[in-house]
């Protein structure tokens, strides 16, 4: 069984660890600068007049990139000018990547916080005992 000396320095490198962890998320969290909240992707869809191409089973879908995010519990979408689909596409993405870096932080603080606190338990020393009492 290890020594609380031993268990401590142990602790010690996993704080470590989880701190250079921590940092690194931290480093790529910091650079993103504009983020835009939903997916951008292609909705193939049928537009209903009859005699439209798209009216037959076998016929091509009218396809258009759209914007889909999620507004007071309900999702909306927006269509999306050809020019503007990449960029709006990689502000999606940072927002994704965002969100992702931010619930990583948070779950490494909780673990550095309970490895803090077993290192506190491991360093900790009991009260020291009573002194003597002198005889007069």
């Amino acid at each position: 069984m290890p020594t609380a000396a031993e268990r401590a320095s142990r602790l010690r490198q996993t704080i470590r660890a989880l701190l250079a962890d921590y940092q690194q998320r931290l480093e790529d969290l910091l650079p993103l600068r504009q983020l835009l909240k939903g997916s951008v992707y292609e909705l193939k869809t049928r537009c209903g007049k009859p005699s439209c191409h798209c009216a037959s089973p076998q016929g091509p879908l009218h396809a258009s990139t759209v914007l889909s995010w999620s507004e007071r519990g309900k999702t909306r979408l927006r269509a999306l000018p050809a020019a503007d689909t990449i960029h709006l596409r990689h502000l999606a993405e940072n927002y994704r990547r965002f969100r992702q870096d931010r619930a990583a932080l948070v779950k490494l603080h909780n673990q550095i916080l309970v490895a803090i606190g077993r290192l506190q338990r491991a360093l900790l020393l009991p009260p020291p005992k009573p002194a003597a009492k002198r005889k007069s």
